[in-house]
């Protein structure tokens, strides 16, 4: 894995003057590019990383990620010139083979979205024998002509599947690696990975990056262990579907399932499944309505072939009559009582429903109240007791005396007697739902068997004045509705065994799949992953001492093996440091990746890029250090560049016995796009 540059080109045409720009040739090791503010030194680093498609890896966005200098107006020697066209070109290589890029920054006629590649040098750049690849579009890290591909392929990388917030995955984006490459100035030093792009929606992209820059094995594991959740995400969704459409099958025959929840569970029993069908305020299971059923059909038919040859009985259509009414004031009754049920259950689950919403609330709370506690964010704060805070007289903290003494809760048990109620009143709220459901359906079934006796007691009252009617024909009318209850309930039945086969297989492989999971260590780290965090915990002690690093001692710092980053007594560093001890922080761990490399195969390409590292006015003590580490880099064949406005002269004395080039641009006092030869 390398990556190291060469050489940087910039050209801009004007009207009326030049070309301008600027030429840097760049050497292994420490490279110092030494500019007054203002003058065009991010412009300058900008440059590389707009080259290598890396825009978005510095915080740049949709917006043009430089000065009006490449697109509007260059100022040289207090005139101004309208730029017509710019362009950069950057000379890279792999330790093996060299490469020059060219992309346009501005240009009417030119398409910022190509940027063009030819082997060799930068004198020897053909625009016409170059080829073309295109970046900012889809696949341009998976195409043969998306020029991330072929960037990859050039430094050594193999970038890996990563899952995505929306579910699905991608490969690992190269813009989200960058900033632990390249720490521009405006946002880079607020924090490690600072200006990470997080429209990708790679899930937990900060942790991806770095794991990928380390080579850490966690990352196998935790993308078997995704991969493994979204296929027990799908058969939990397979079996979810199975139980809705059983569910749907038995409500056609006004019944609901027994014996298949809607999630797997440790109870699950193949012949348990069944279909419960309420028949007036008893339940049978489908077969033994299916029985019934066959049977009563068996009755008709041979009571239909006795009364063949009778005549028209009205007496026994009236006694019917009767009985059907005298059904219909049972049912009318049951449906009233199973209405009011239904009502107190709809205002029960209100209830419940806003009790649990009001214990998140106060969940919340004590969440918060806890880790204002952890911060000790209170600390040294006092109430004022008994006494007045206005006029400082005494007074009673209650107006009532306390007769009986309690013991107050902390905000720990609390938080922990919240935690037990949420859960038993989500419980209960399940509990009731699923009551209040299974109500709704004995409600409609209900309702249904009272439109079906009325819908019997008009037809059988017709009959009555109707001559042409006769005992057969009543006969055969049941016969067929029999007929068409036993179709339908022979269709639930054939559906309901191929639903058991079904959840069969499915309860197996959920079984195979959660054990899978579980026996993926929690964290996910290898014995090398751990190796490689400690050891980058121990560079990072060493370089915080020595760049005097004192909100606390270095020797307190530690690597998260959660989030892979500094952290002190297991929180990551945010308030806990001074502004400066913050930089020095950054210094030290992308310094620290770097110098890992050396002894761990990693991804890490062997190249960093600081723009303005002294900030907040770092110790020029810490400064020097800085740049003896950077330094060092030579002799391992890496490469760190550095832009700064540090004055000549304390520069000089910051770099005194160190082997680098220094590219020191202020002469005359011009910014540093010049004319070109």
């Amino acid at each position: 894995m390398s990556l190291s540059l060469k050489r940087l080109l910039v050209k801009i045409k004007t009207m009326g003057g030049g070309p301008f720009g600027l030429d840097i040739t760049f050497d292994q090791g420490l490279v110092v590019i030494r500019l007054d503010n203002t003058h065009g030194k991010s412009t300058c680093l900008n440059s590389i990383a707009y080259a290598l498609g890396m825009e978005k890896g510095i915080g740049a966005t949709s917006r043009f990620p430089f000065t009006p200098v490449m697109n509007k107006t260059l100022v040289f020697e207090e005139e101004s010139y309208t730029v017509v066209s710019s362009e950069v070109f950057l000379q890279i290589s792999n330790g093996t083979d060299e490469f020059s890029l060219q992309r346009d920054i501005f240009d009417v006629h030119g398409d910022t979205n190509i940027i063009k590649v030819q082997k060799g040098s930068i004198d020897d750049f053909l625009p016409e024998l170059s080829d073309k690849y295109y970046i900012n579009k889809q696949n341009d890290t998976s195409s043969e002509r998306g020029f991330y591909a072929w960037l990859c392929k050039f430094i050594g990388w193999s970038l890996p599947q990563v899952p995505k917030t929306d579910g699905g995955e991608s490969l690992l984006y190269p813009a989200t690696i960058f900033p632990l490459l390249f720490v521009e100035q405006k946002r880079g030093w607020t924090g490690i990975q600072s200006t990470l792009p997080y429209y990708f929606k790679i899930k937990d992209v900060r942790k991806r990056a770095i794991e990928f820059i380390m080579d850490l094995g966690v990352h196998e594991l935790l993308v078997k262990k995704q991969k493994l959740k979204i296929k027990h995400g799908n058969l939990l969704n397979y079996w979810q579907q199975w139980h809705m459409q059983l569910s749907n099958k038995a409500k056609l025959v006004r019944g609901e399932v027994v014996g298949l929840k809607k999630q797997p569970h440790k109870e699950f029993s193949q012949i348990a499944i069944e279909i419960g069908i309420t028949q007036g305020k008893r339940q049978m299971l489908l077969d033994d309505l299916l029985d019934a059923k066959r049977n009563s059909l068996k009755i008709v038919k041979e009571r239909r072939v006795q009364e063949s040859n009778t005549g028209f009985d009205v007496q026994r259509i009236k006694a019917l009559i009767m009985e059907k009414e005298l059904s219909q004031q049972v049912t009318q009754d049951n449906l009233d009582e199973a209405n009011q049920k239904l009502q107190l259950l709809a205002s029960n689950l209100h209830s419940v429903d806003i009790r649990l919403k009001s214990l998140n609330e106060n969940k919340r709370k004590y969440e918060d109240l806890k880790k204002v506690n952890e911060l000790g964010l209170l600390d040294g704060l006092s109430v004022e007791e008994g006494s007045c805070p206005a006029c400082e007289q005494p007074v009673a903290d209650a107006l009532l005396p306390n007769i009986v003494e309690h013991d107050v809760m902390s905000a720990e048990e609390s938080l922990g007697y919240l935690k037990n109620q949420i859960k038993t009143f989500s419980f209960i709220l399940d509990n009731t739902r699923q009551e209040f459901e299974d109500q709704q359906q004995f409600v409609n079934t209900t309702r249904d068997d009272l439109f079906e006796v009325k819908a019997e007691i008009r037809r059988l009252k017709e009959s009555i004045t109707d001559v042409s009617k006769t005992n057969l024909e009543e006969f055969i009318r049941e016969e067929v509705k029999l007929e068409e209850s036993i179709k339908l309930l022979e269709e639930v039945r054939v559906f309901r065994e191929r639903v058991k086969d079904e959840v069969s297989k499915l309860h197996r492989e959920i079984t195979i799949t959660e054990t899978s999971i579980n026996k993926i260590p929690k964290d996910g780290l290898t014995k090398l992953d751990k190796s490689k965090l400690f050891k980058l915990k121990q560079i990072l002690i060493d370089h915080e001492m020595e760049y005097g690093f004192s909100s606390f001692s270095p020797n307190d710092l530690n690597i998260s093996f959660d989030s892979y980053l500094p952290t002190l007594e297991n929180y990551d560093l945010g308030f806990d440091t001074s502004a400066s001890d913050g930089i020095r922080i950054i210094w030290g761990y992308l310094l620290g990746m770097l110098e890992l490399s050396r002894d761990y195969e990693m991804n890490h390409p062997g190249l960093l890029i600081f723009d303005e590292p002294r900030q907040q006015d770092a110790d020029p003590v810490s400064f020097s250090s800085l740049l003896k580490k950077a330094a060092g880099t030579k002799q391992h064949n890496q490469q760190v560049i550095l832009a700064t406005s540090e004055k000549t002269t304390s520069l000089s004395v910051a770099t005194q016995g160190l082997d680098f080039k220094l590219i020191d641009l202020t002469e005359s006092g011009e910014k540093i796009m010049r004319p070109l030869p």
